[in-house]
């Protein structure tokens, strides 16, 4: 009986530690490639202190965009993706919506129709779009901004992160 006591000891100080220290054992669980869409707003349009709204930067880090802090749709409405191929020579992406996704979708294009959406890619800026009219399809098409391996590396990464955020 005591050695079995200890043992609980044992694990639970191992828990503790393991998780208190932010082991890398615990990553495997987070989305990685994590899409989300956010609306562009104008940042007088907010007090300088409002947590609606963030800033987010290009990778040089020279054009600032504000968007809002909460996504349209983002990783948990993807069911799956295809690639697209785009006349620039780079390559988009046409996600399936699922059930909540279309719902938001319908909901976006209906109220920010025609304005400037802004993709992120793990909270990073990757480019914009306009917000399409809405269609029956089911289907959202992002632009072509990727090359081949990395639209490849994220549509591998879709079905997954819907998985993890939706169990």
């Amino acid at each position: 009986m005591k050695w079995l006591r200890q043992f609980v000891w044992v694990i639970g100080l191992w828990w503790l530690l393991m998780g208190g220290t932010g082991c890398a054992l615990f990553d495997r669980y987070k989305p990685v490639f994590n899409l989300s869409l956010h609306r562009e707003v104008r940042r007088d349009a907010f007090a300088p202190e409002s947590s609606l709204v963030q800033p987010v930067y290009d990778v040089m880090g020279r054009n600032e965009h504000f968007v809002s802090r909460f996504p349209i749709v983002d990783s948990s409405c993807f069911g799956e993706a295809e690639l697209v191929r785009g006349d620039n020579g780079k390559w988009g992406l046409r996600m399936r919506l699922d059930r909540k996704g279309i719902g938001l979708w319908r909901q976006a294009t209906g109220e920010y129709g025609s304005q400037t959406m802004v993709i992120l890619l793990d909270g990073y800026f990757c480019g914009t779009m306009m917000i399409p009219p809405y269609d029956e399809s089911g289907y959202l098409m992002l632009p072509p901004l990727w090359s081949e391996l990395e639209a490849r590396r994220i549509a591998s990464h879709v079905p997954s992160n819907y998985r993890k955020a939706n169990r």
